[in-house]
């Protein structure tokens, strides 16, 4: 990945040499005057598939001016996309070759960029394996001494490499010392449960490093986790949050009542400390989650009423829940939560089908059932029909008038 032009570099420093995640590292060294030097960052990232795509985000790529290249390769896959964005996201697809496919971006236009890396896993995979690269090419000056920064907000915890025109290094990112870890009211971010361990079906954590204005995703992998993913912008420099789901085996011990209707789930779910995912730091909180189509038809649930509720004040508040889309086996859902906390999948049994008296506020509400067809009404007959009784009184009438006549003359 080279170009044949770099300069050999005979020093090379990074600072911080221990650097934690959020940190700007700093590579300086001596290479041959006036030439350029080629930077490259490289990181493997391991990402489990999930109804039948893998998928991984990145966002705070800070992609500076000058020459340079961005290039993912994924490996155990039918196919990959790259999808980038600066202020409008586009795609660059591959379709793998052996089970590889490799996608390269080259001279961006410098900004802070997003980015989706996913596709489709090859058959029985477990894991799709990521290797994501970037490469600038910066220039020594007159005496051959050269500075270069790079900001660490995209990489995840662990080992990275840095190779600077062919001189490797291996550095490792460590999460803050402070990073999210606790865990209240329900709300557990990724330290030890409040939740009774009897009633701990399935605990899955997951991590990712939150910048102000950054688009978060969490995604949840785990067999019986129903919990797809997790959004929210955040509003703030937060460093690494952690999110947990807990799947509970009945009512959370951490609400003093049962939730309404038929309980589909039960499940607790945090991000960051205690408090911390509220409306000052994140904006715009989602909650996809599934419902299995047999647990539907086995409790004859209507469907229109299946919620996401969330207990908060000593109360169940029901959430706002869309169906976004069904495939065989499951129905899908969005729902829009203030914060996170202790939450119940729910949903009521088909009506019987009676139908009950129209109320007024049905008929404000645009309710109003359909038209029943008035019976049929027989015009008013002696404006235009005689009856029976009034011919025979007619005809009696007229008897009388001829005989009275008759005896007269």
């Amino acid at each position: 990945m080279l170009p044949p032009a770099s300069a050999a570099v005979s020093e090379l420093f990074v600072t911080p040499e221990n650097p934690v995640v959020g940190d700007t590292i700093t590579i300086s060294g001596t290479a041959s005057p006036d030439e350029p030097v080629n930077v490259v960052v490289s990181f493997e990232k391991t990402v489990s598939p999930s109804d039948g795509m893998y998928l991984y985000r990145m966002d705070g790529i800070e992609v500076p001016s000058g020459s340079n290249t961005f290039t993912v390769t994924a490996r155990d896959v039918v196919d990959l996309n790259v999808r980038l964005k600066l202020s409008l996201w586009w795609t660059k697809p591959a379709v793998a070759t052996g089970g590889i496919a490799t996608v390269s971006h080259s001279n961006l236009e410098p900004g802070i960029y997003s980015a989706q890396i996913d596709g489709t896993p090859a058959a029985g995979t477990p894991h799709v394996t990521l290797d994501i690269t970037a490469a600038q090419d910066i220039n020594a000056d007159a005496s051959g001494n050269f500075v270069y920064s790079y900001a660490t907000n995209s990489i995840p915890i662990g080992d990275f490499q840095l190779i600077v025109s062919g001189l490797a290094k291996t550095i490792t990112l460590s999460p803050k010392s402070d990073e999210s870890s606790s865990v209240g009211g329900g709300s557990s971010g990724g330290g030890a449960s409040l939740e009774t361990f009897e009633n701990l079906l399935i605990s899955e954590t997951q991590r990712e490093y939150v910048t102000k204005d950054s688009n978060v995703s969490y995604y949840f992998h785990l067999d019986g986790n129903v919990v797809r993913y997790i959004n929210f912008t955040c509003l703030t420099n937060s460093s690494t949050i952690a999110s947990k789901v807990e799947i509970l085996d009945h009512t959370s011990t951490l609400v003093d009542s049962t939730p309404p209707d038929i309980v589909y789930k039960n499940l607790n779910i945090g991000v960051g400390n205690l408090g911390w995912a509220n409306p000052e730091n994140i904006a715009s909180p989602t909650i996809n989650f599934f419902v299995e189509k047999s647990w539907v038809t086995e409790n004859n649930i209507d469907k229109s009423t299946i919620r996401l509720n969330r207990y908060n004040g000593g109360q169940w508040n029901r959430l706002d829940t869309e169906k976004m889309g069904e495939d065989e086996d499951n129905l899908y859902f969005d729902a829009q939560t203030p914060e996170f906390s202790s939450f119940a999948i729910t949903g009521k049994v088909k009506q019987s089908g009676i139908v009950q008296p129209t109320s007024t506020n049905d008929l404000e509400s645009g309710l109003m059932p359909q038209t029943i067809e008035p019976h049929e009404t027989k015009p008013m007959q002696s404006t235009s029909k005689t009856t029976g009784f009034e011919i025979s009184t007619g005809v009696l009438g007229l008897l009388i008038v001829i005989f009275i006549i008759r005896k007269k003359y």
